[in-house]
């Protein structure tokens, strides 16, 4: 390893020696580590490595930097005197031969374009010409300035209509602006004319302009520089999209033969293009029809801008029947606002007003203009329509065809023109209606009315007889009835036409009148509505259901008399808070004419709730009113077009009861004996039943409490007496059994407050009482055959008359001997000769119960220590059975 390190060590001196360049042009940097050698370590060699890396740091010799020529210091210097002299050479050469070339090529690229090119002053040879143009495309980099020396010429198809002086025009940032004033003297006058119709007539030309122009840039001036630009532009185009503002006739013609008129316009100018028009004269055709005669005054075309217009003159009356129907087709595409194309031929122009240019004449002269007669705004030549009377009948057999019938449809009408105009003849009059801009039907069959019409004062009536209203769109049919039926208003489309003869100061014309109006309506509102229910009426029964007729209010606020065939409602009623079905109610054939309408209607009482259904009734036989909701379903109509606005039909009511309330009670009889007032108080009791119904009535059972003055007097306990009560008719019921209280307190009450207040019973009497019963009916027919129901009814001052029998019949052991005690069947008549001071209170009543009637009044008279006076005595016979009461009972003393 020695050996080796130094023959390298041996190269490296060597390699010192004779370098390929001189030490002054090289610059030596300090020794850095070579890297570019990774040595590996091994065992063994680390010393040898060392020594290695050692010498090669500090004794290897490294290749100076060189700088770049570009950098030195004599070739810059060599650089800058070699530019000054080449500038110095080319700058000259590039003035003189080159600059001028390249003004003309950037003036051949450049564009001009005309703004406004405005002839004033026109005369045969010249015109003051206002010129705006822009030039573009130069350079943005120098300013310049352009001079024409010659006059610019315009020319047109490669004929030379003119020439005019143009100032000089600068150029900044690469744009100029042309804006100078000045003449334009015309070359040829035939050629101008030409120009001037193309110009008129075509949607576009081409004109030629070109000069010789010095042009002034960067201190330079270069001249002779040719000018040669073709400029397109706009024309005319017959003046096309004339707009009308204005269409009137204000008066008839002074001299008899047609009427003045007044037209005002305007026309757009798309062309740069202005001129004096001064006068103007047209004539105006509609197709082969000669109308009139126009002048515009004062007119003037300025370029890039509307022209107003302002045509008056006089049009002619038509005498020919061809021209005449032409002129009708005028006038009624007028009125109906459809565009119809008239045209004006030019006929004279006079710039000053006095004098003609024969090339302006030529080009005018030339020139045909479109004119679109249109209203400004849609015509309401027959407006503020009303609807006096509509009548609608609807039928099953054809839902969508109802037939409509109407007396007076009538309107104002105004012919927007201030001439003459007689109408004599309408007639072909059609109505579309439409709902929501939704079309449904159209009328073809109004009539004119002559007779109720005033066309003085501009008023036309007409009548529709009966005709089928074909309905083309149904859902909109749908829609619109529904708004008729269930909305307070609604608003109606309505458009159309009538053909009428007129005549006018023009002549004789057959016009199409328009109409366009929207007609607000009053709706029937039914939703709204509380219908008024009178005139209930029971008519009927079947095991199923109660007919019930009776008759309904209706308002109807709109003019629309409708006939819907019979419809079917749904009821339903509160009846004790509660919300419940009862029926239907079906109107046979609903016909709503305009106001108040008393349509009868039968209600089928068929309630779905048994206990619901007997609420009710016993509610409606006294008197009661329910709050009611009526609404249509899908079994409301069978007229398919109709139905969808039934189903949706809803109201609200009161339904009375039967008011005033019938007395159904109208009297109670009993004659009970003493020994059945004294005893078992078991009462016999029979009442006189009416029926206010118009249909026979059943009582099959009643039970029923009986009061005085709040005290209950007793009650009949489910007593099964069937007997019928004819309509209107008082009948009087089997006999029943009142039971009233038994017991001592009830027969002190009834001798110390009853009978002492109605002595009357004593010998016969009448007394007021008040009544509550549950009945079992059968309402149109005996049981099986009519509708078997329960009500519960109440009523008060009920007269009952009464009358006592003097015998002592009915009193019995059982009944004397008190409900506290068990009977006494041991005491026979053989215990009566028992002294009776052995005998206990209810043994000694159960005696007397067994004695004949004179041994009792002298038993009761030696209890009580007196004989009983006289029932007639009144007081004082109530007064001896009380004290009899007293000693029959002396353990309540």
């Amino acid at each position: 390893m020695p050996s080796s390190l130094d023959s390298m060590r041996e190269k490296l001196a060597s390699s010192t020696e004779d370098l390929p360049y001189r030490d002054e042009e090289t610059d030596y940097q300090d020794v850095t580590r070579d890297n570019s050698h990774n040595l590996h370590k091994g065992e063994g060699e680390e010393h040898e490595f060392e020594e290695y890396e050692s010498f090669h740091e500090y004794n290897s010799a490294h290749k100076p930097y060189r700088k770049p020529i570009y950098r030195r210091k004599r070739y810059i210097v060599g650089c800058l005197i070699a530019t000054v002299v080449f500038l110095a050479i080319f700058i000259p050469l590039f003035l003189k031969f080159a600059l001028p070339a390249i003004a003309q090529s950037m003036m051949n690229k450049a564009g001009m374009n005309v703004v406004q090119l405005n002839m004033t002053n026109p005369g045969e040879t010249e015109m003051t010409v206002s010129v705006l143009a822009t030039v573009s495309g130069i350079p943005k980099l120098f300013s310049a300035s352009m001079e024409f020396t010659k006059t610019v010429d315009v020319s047109w198809d490669g004929v030379l209509l003119g020439n005019m002086s143009l100032a000089t025009v600068y150029v900044k940032k690469g744009k100029g602006d042309i804006l100078q004033t000045t003449t334009l003297q015309i070359q040829n006058t035939t050629a101008f004319g030409e120009f001037a119709k193309v110009m008129l007539s075509a949607d576009g030309f081409v004109w030629t302009m070109s000069s010789v122009a010095t042009v002034k840039v960067v201190g330079q001036t270069i001249k002779n520089l040719n000018i040669n630009k073709k400029l397109n532009m706009n024309g005319l185009d017959n003046f096309a999209n004339i707009k009308i503002l204005g269409f009137n006739l204000p008066a008839d013609a002074p001299d008899g033969n047609g009427a003045l008129v007044s037209i005002q316009a305007t026309i757009p100018n798309p062309s740069p293009i202005g001129m004096v028009l001064g006068t103007i004269t047209l004539d105006l055709y509609f197709e082969t029809a000669y109308l009139g005669r126009v002048v515009a005054k004062n007119v003037s075309l300025i370029g890039g801008q509307d022209m107003a217009l302002n045509l008056e003159g006089q049009l002619y009356k038509q005498t020919d029947q061809v021209h005449e129907a032409e002129l009708s087709l005028l006038m009624s595409n007028y009125l109906a606002n459809i565009p119809t194309l008239a045209t004006g031929k030019g006929v004279s122009v006079f710039p000053d007003g006095v004098h003609a240019i024969s090339w302006l004449t030529n080009a005018i002269t030339s020139t045909t203009l479109t004119v679109p007669l249109q209203a400004v705004t849609p015509m309401d030549v027959i407006k503020n329509i009303s609807i006096n009377d509509m009548s609608l009948v609807m039928s099953e057999a054809n839902p969508w065809s109802p037939t409509v019938n109407s007396d007076s449809v009538s309107a104002d009408f105004k012919i927007p023109f201030n001439i003459t105009i007689n109408i004599t003849e309408l007639a072909n009059t059609t109505f579309k209606m439409a709902f929501q801009n939704v079309s449904f039907v159209q009328l073809d069959s109004a009539i004119w009315n002559t007779t109720a019409s005033d066309m003085p004062n501009n008023k036309v009536v007409f009548s529709v007889p009966p005709s089928p209203m074909n309905i083309y769109d149904q859902s909109a049919f749908i829609n619109f009835m529904n708004a008729i039926a269930l909305d307070a208003e609604a608003s109606i489309e309505i458009t159309g036409s009538a053909q009428g003869v007129a005549v006018t100061s023009l002549g004789t014309v057959h016009l199409t009148v328009p109409l366009n109006t929207t007609l607000s309506l009053k709706g029937i509102s039914f939703s709204s509505q509380t219908p008024a229910v009178s005139d209930i009426l029971v008519i009927g029964g079947t095991t199923e259901n109660i007919p019930i007729t009776g008759n309904v209010g209706l308002d109807n606020p709109s003019i629309f008399s409708v006939t819907l065939g019979q419809i079917v409602l749904q009821l339903k009623c509160v009846v004790n808070g509660t919300d419940g079905y009862i029926g239907t109610a079906t109107i046979a054939n609903l016909v709503m004419k305009p106001g108040m309408n008393i349509v009868p209607a039968t209600i089928l009482f068929q309630p779905t709730n048994q206990t619901y259904g007997e609420q009710f009734l016993s509610g409606f036989v006294s008197g009661e009113s329910f709050s009611t909701s009526i609404y249509g379903d899908e079994n409301t109509s069978n007229i398919a077009s109709i139905l969808p606005t039934l189903k949706a039909l809803t109201m609200t009511t009161t339904l009375p009861g039967m008011i005033p309330a019938p007395q159904l009670i109208k009297a109670g009889t009993s004659a009970p004996t003493l020994g059945q007032v004294l005893g078992p108080r078991l009462l016999p009791l029979q009442v006189t039943a009416a029926n206010p119904l118009a249909t026979v009535i059943w009582i099959e059972t009643m039970t029923a409490s009986v009061y005085w003055e709040g005290n209950y007097f007793g009650g009949v306990d489910h007593a099964h007496i069937p007997f019928a009560v004819n309509p209107y008719v008082d009948t009087v019921s089997p006999v029943v059994s009142l039971q009233c209280p038994t017991g001592y307190q009830f027969a002190l009450f009834l001798v110390t407050q009853f009978i002492p207040k109605n002595l009357a019973v004593l010998t016969g009497g009448t007394v007021d009482v008040d009544f509550e019963s549950e009945l079992e009916l059968v309402v149109g027919g005996a049981l099986g055959v009519g509708y078997d129901t329960t009500i519960e009814y109440s009523q008060n001052n009920v007269p009952a008359f009464i009358q006592i029998d003097y015998s002592f019949a009915g009193l019995t052991k059982r009944s004397l001997a008190g409900e506290n005690h068990s009977p006494l069947a041991s005491i026979d008549s053989g215990k009566r000769s028992e002294p009776e001071a052995s005998l206990s209170p209810s043994e000694r009543r159960a005696l007397l119960a067994n004695m004949p009637d004179n041994e009792l009044y002298e038993s009761l008279a030696s209890l009580v220590g007196e004989h009983a006076p006289a029932m007639e005595t009144g007081m004082a016979y109530v007064a001896w059975m009380e004290k009899a009461i007293r000693a029959l009972y002396p353990e309540y003393q």
